[in-house]
């Protein structure tokens, strides 16, 4: 490095200081800026419900006191991000002529991956959602020779570089540095999706009902060019040795009933294998939702490189270590890069769809005879179980039947859903799509949309039949229904439930309570008569102080069935999820 390198480095930390201060400064005023918008709410309502004209007069008055302070803090904010602009130009400018090395000592510095979690048995983090696009056939992708003569064939010469992603969060910048971090990927909260306050509600609607995002999509040429997919941890042994992932989805040939498992190759539980077959499939998804060819899988220790074809073909490459040594990492990500970039195929939606690999999971045999008053989809669920079907084919006819009589649904303006505009989205992982806050009926609500007529639109009123059926339950194992429809002119459904102050099951130290809590809220479901049909952790949210101590969530896979052997089934998943997460 050049001399003035040190003084050029330290001054970026500063600038960086400062911009994360400015940051703090503008969560600050937003957060002030939601509570006077709240009061704002409440005064409108006193003063519609106020009989009398002089009390009005006195309300109106108070709510034009809190307009002015609304535009105050607004122009607080507006300096605010003028400042962030300043800084971030200021910092430009440094990176601009800061020496980072040659592009070979960039390739061949170090990944240094977040502090490892102490729970011990941490699988990766993965939806049980179906899929509306899984890979016809799953084979390896010898790519090391191909990394290796990209890496010999990188410029020696010093220069500048600077490269930008794209992200879920806005104005998001990948800077390259002398000792590349990878940063742990945050759940929940906003992800910078509708958060522009000038956005109509109508507008965030059509947002909210679109599909789900990967965590990060590389656009070259203003187009797609990879999708990352970044995992919590479980995607590689604790060794030096790397895994052969294709593996995972090919060597498993379990049966139901007969408890032979191919994951045994990695010295790994079913539950811990089924969650990577759940990780493949996700991110094969997102590559033909966003039309790409080319995609990441990583825990931040572990990088698998995907490459698919459009006639359902997938690809993965042997994992890399982050640890490994000589650092391969970067030149593993740049040589992808590079690859999506010389392709110029079109990649559109696969000629075939593939089937999920059968999991062994204790469930029934499928031709069950122990039904008493089954609905018709409960056969289709029977093989949802045993995971025995997974085309989008059967998919769709299996959300043709919502479980009861013909929903009649109001249409909702956008407006009266109020939906927040910055710091909105509570969850946007998985196949339901978004959830994000707002108010129904002058209370808090978590809102999911889909567009009318697609199969999420189907989900949504399977979830209303399925709350509809547990009236008795809200409350106190589920979240209470507060309202349905339509919105956006009849083009958008929506489903707004009760809004739960609580956390992911996943995500905290679990107790023998909240086991046995669980277990009693999925038992109360089953007494309804119905299967909850997508039991995951992410499906079951913690609330502390409150008694039981659990809530169940996200029925849009449900079904109306009392069969016992199929509740039991379902039972046996959530023990299993429980045996490795209780302390």
């Amino acid at each position: 490095m050049a001399d003035g390198s040190g003084n050029s480095e330290e001054q970026i930390r500063s600038v960086d200081e400062q911009i994360r201060s400015v940051h703090e400064q503008i969560r600050r005023v937003e957060e002030k800026i939601e509570r006077v918008e709240e009061k704002i709410e409440g005064l409108e309502e006193q003063i519609n419900r106020c009989p009398s004209d002089e009390e009005r007069k006195l309300l109106r008055g108070k709510e034009a006191q809190l307009r002015d302070r609304e535009a105050q803090l607004r122009g607080e904010k507006a300096q605010l991000r003028d400042r962030e602009a300043q800084l971030g130009g200021e910092k430009a400018q440094l990176l601009q002529g800061r020496d980072l090395g040659t592009e070979y000592e960039w390739l061949v510095q170090k990944v240094v991956p977040p502090t490892r979690s102490s729970r011990a048995g941490v699988y990766p983090s993965s939806s049980s959602h179906a899929r509306m696009w899984l890979p016809v056939k799953v084979e390896h992708w010898d790519v090391m020779n191909e990394i290796e003569e990209f890496l010999e064939s990188a410029d020696r010469r010093r220069r500048v570089y600077r490269i930008a992603v794209s992200k879920k969060e806005p104005h998001s910048n990948l800077h390259f540095k002398s000792e590349f971090i990878i940063l742990s990927k945050s759940k929940g909260g906003n992800d910078g999706i509708g958060s522009s306050e000038g956005a109509s509600s109508s507008a965030m609607v059509d947002v909210y009902s679109g599909s789900p995002r990967a965590d990060f999509v590389i656009t070259l040429r203003e187009k797609n060019a990879l999708v990352f997919e970044v995992k919590n941890e479980g995607l590689g042994s604790d060794g030096d040795d790397p895994w052969f992932l294709h593996r995972v989805w090919t060597d498993c040939s379990c049966t139901s009933g007969e408890g032979r498992c191919g994951f045994a190759v990695f010295g790994i539980t079913p539950s811990h294998g089924e969650s990577i077959i759940r990780c493949i499939s996700q991110l094969y998804e997102y590559m033909v939702l966003c039309k790409v060819g080319y995609g990441v899988l990583t825990d931040a220790r572990n990088w698998y490189l995907f490459k698919r074809d459009n006639a359902g073909c997938l690809k993965i490459s042997a994992g890399i270590k982050a640890s490994a040594e000589p650092p391969r990492v970067l030149a593993e990500l740049s040589y992808l890069v590079h690859a999506a970039a010389e392709d110029n195929s079109e990649f559109g939606d696969p000629t075939g769809n593939g089937q999920f690999p059968l999991v062994h999971e204790g469930a029934p045999s499928e031709h069950s005879d122990e039904s008493s008053d089954d609905d018709i989809n409960d056969r289709t669920y029977t093989a949802r179980v045993s995971q025995n079907i997974s085309s989008s084919e059967k998919r769709r006819s299996e959300r043709r039947h919502s479980g009861g009589a013909q929903l009649a649904l109001e249409d909702v303006s956008a407006e009266d859903l109020n939906l927040k505009k910055a710091g909105g989205v509570i969850s946007s992982e998985g196949w339901s799509g978004c959830v994000v806050n707002g108010r129904l009926h002058g209370q808090p609500v978590a809102l999911k949309f889909a567009h009318l007529g697609t199969e999420r639109a189907e989900a949504l009123l399977k979830e209303v039949a399925a709350y509809r059926k547990m009236e008795k339950l809200w409350g106190i194992f589920v979240p209470r229904l507060i309202g349905y429809g339509t919105t956006n002119n009849g083009r958008v459904v929506f489903i707004a439930t009760e809004l739960i102050d609580g956390v992911e099951l996943g995500e905290v130290a679990v107790t023998r309570e909240v086991e046995t809590a669980a277990i009693q809220a999925l038992a109360a479901v089953h007494a309804c008569g119905l299967l909850h049909g997508d039991v995951s952790l992410s499906n079951i949210m913690v609330v502390w102080g409150k008694n039981p101590t659990v809530r169940i969530l996200d029925f849009g896979f449900s079904c109306i069935t009392s069969n016992k052997k199929l509740q039991k089934a379902e039972r046996v998943r959530l023990k299993r999820f429980f045996s490795h997460i209780v302390e």
